[in-house]
C-alpha cells in the first residue's frame, strides 16, 4: 500500500490518468464545490492530491488540507474516491504523513453512511456536527 503525492505540476496528468474520479465527492458535497474547481485548487497548490496504489495499481485518489487552528494543527481530508479500493488500509500511511506534516489530528467530513465507515474502518470519532440552513 502506498500513498503518493501528486506535484501541483501534474495535476493535469494526474486527471488524466483517473483523478477525475474525484468529480463523485464533489458531487456529494451539496454545491460547495465542482470537479473543475477541485482540480484549479489542487493546480494552484492549495490543496494536495494523494495517488492510492496497491501492487502497483491506483485503486483510489484522495485530496487533504492542512488546517492550523489556533492550538492544533489538522490534516483535513477533504475528498476521496476509493472504489472497493480498501481506503481503511492506507490510513496508517495517511497517520503518518500527517505527523510528517506536524499535524497531531486527522480529520474528514462526512455524510452518515460514510461516517459509521469511518468509524467502524478507521476508528474516526465525532467532534461536532455541523448543520446549515440555506437563505
Amino acid at each position: 500500500m502506498q500513498l503518493i503525492p501528486v506535484p501541483a505540476t501534474h495535476i493535469d496528468i494526474a486527471y488524466q490518468r483517473g483523478a477525475s474520479c474525484l468529480h463523485e465527492a464533489c458531487d456529494t458535497s451539496g454545491g460547495e464545490i465542482t470537479g473543475d474547481q477541485l482540480k484549479m485548487l489542487l493546480s494552484r497548490g492549495e490543496r494536495s492530491l494523494l495517488e492510492m496504489q496497491s501492487d502497483g495499481q491506483t485503486v483510489g485518489w484522495g485530496v487533504v488540507r492542512i488546517d492550523q487552528l489556533p492550538n492544533v494543527r489538522v490534516l483535513f481530508i477533504t475528498d476521496l474516491v476509493a472504489h472497493n479500493g480498501g481506503f481503511e488500509q492506507f490510513f496508517e500511511a495517511i497517520q503518518q504523513l500527517a505527523r510528517d506534516l506536524g499535524c497531531s489530528k486527522v480529520r474528514c467530513a462526512a455524510k452518515e453512511a460514510q461516517a459509521r465507515l469511518y468509524r467502524m474502518k478507521s476508528g474516526f470519532r465525532p467532534v461536532y456536527e455541523i448543520l446549515e440552513v440555506s437563505l
